[in-house]
């Protein structure tokens, strides 16, 4: 079964078709929509994918944001432009026809290097930098994404800036207390120096 995975970050869009051995067939990438509306990234996800449905039988996306019962949640207004309630899983089903999974692109990474792991590990923290910063957690060997989504997400984690323990953060981030995406580069960094 050939599976048209998508990738959905603050910068890029990105779609593969991939093999059932695990191998990329073809492979396509667009810039994210600078217009951030919702309308701008439908079409833009159009023309990803339309070279490549035909040749799939199922959807997967990974994407930046909180994903919640099938919608994107993209909360930071630098990155996909504050997008709520985006109905993602609704949207590719609709121009693929497919059916369509979607999950938080740091959580899909978590599983997927969770996966190459050898021995009897059952617990990990994953944790990736780009255009901003974002977690997963495998627990007792499964992935948790919580009831709404959040499990892992951690680059938004605010901490009380006269709490014990982080005069030393809030020293070095000029008081702020939103101290994980501040130093990411891309929108998340350009985004933290104005404030979270």
């Amino acid at each position: 079964m050939t599976t048209l995975a998508i990738d959905i970050g603050g910068t890029k869009l990105a779609a593969a078709l991939i093999g059932a051995d695990g191998q990329i067939r073809d492979r396509r990438e667009l810039p994210t929509p600078a217009s951030q509306t919702p309308e701008a990234l439908r079409d833009a996800l159009s023309a990803l994918v339309s070279p490549l449905q035909a040749h799939a039988q199922r959807v997967a996306i990974a994407s930046t944001g909180i994903i919640r019962d099938g919608s994107l949640l993209a909360l930071n207004p630098h990155n996909l432009g504050g997008l709520l309630h985006f109905p993602l899983v609704k949207t590719l089903e609709q121009l693929t026809n497919l059916p369509t999974i979607a999950i938080n692109d740091a959580q899909a990474a978590a599983w997927a290097e969770y996966q190459a792991l050898e021995g009897d590990i059952t617990d990990m923290v994953f944790i990736t930098v780009s255009t901003g910063v974002g977690g997963g957690v495998v627990s007792g060997g499964k992935l948790l994404t919580g009831p709404g989504g959040l499990a892992g997400h951690i680059g938004h984690t605010l901490a009380d800036p006269h709490g014990p323990g982080l005069r030393l953060w809030t020293h070095r981030l000029r008081g702020s207390n939103c101290f994980w995406s501040r130093h990411c580069g891309g929108s998340a960094g350009r985004a933290g120096w104005r404030g979270c």
